[in-house]
């Protein structure tokens, strides 16, 4: 079972990986920018008992979806979903079904386990 310091370090590996990754799009293409995003789904998690669950259908009630990806991008018509993972971190199952979702209109969805692998993946959708 993992210790509540390792899932710490997971999540701070996992955040600063998220923020790599939107800074150099940000930063590298700024024609680019306001087309890449976060989600807010990790946010109720800070929040414990009856104070969270209230939140939490709150936010449910505005829009919070389960497994949406951390980074959206919107370029040229098509949507694609960028869910940051480290470590043996693999996707969920909400995860696969969002990515399928978005595939079945045309988008597309991956798991991104670097920045080195996110700056592919930008130059393969942008072609530079």
């Amino acid at each position: 079972m993992e210790t509540k310091s390792k899932s710490k370090v997971r999540k701070n590996l996992h955040d600063r990986l998220q923020s790599e990754c939107f800074r150099m799009l940000w930063n590298e293409y700024p024609e680019l920018r306001y087309l890449c995003f976060t989600t807010t789904n990790n946010l109720t998690t800070a929040i414990k008992g009856v104070e969270g669950a209230i939140r939490m259908n709150q936010l449910k009630a505005m829009g919070l979806v389960k497994g949406t990806t951390d980074l959206v991008f919107y370029y040229k018509g098509v949507l694609y979903g960028f869910d940051m993972k480290v470590g043996r971190d693999k996707l969920r199952k909400e995860q696969k079904e969002f990515i399928a979702a978005i595939s079945k209109q045309g988008g597309t969805g991956c798991e991104i386990r670097s920045l080195q692998e996110f700056k592919d993946k930008i130059k393969e959708i942008v072609g530079r």
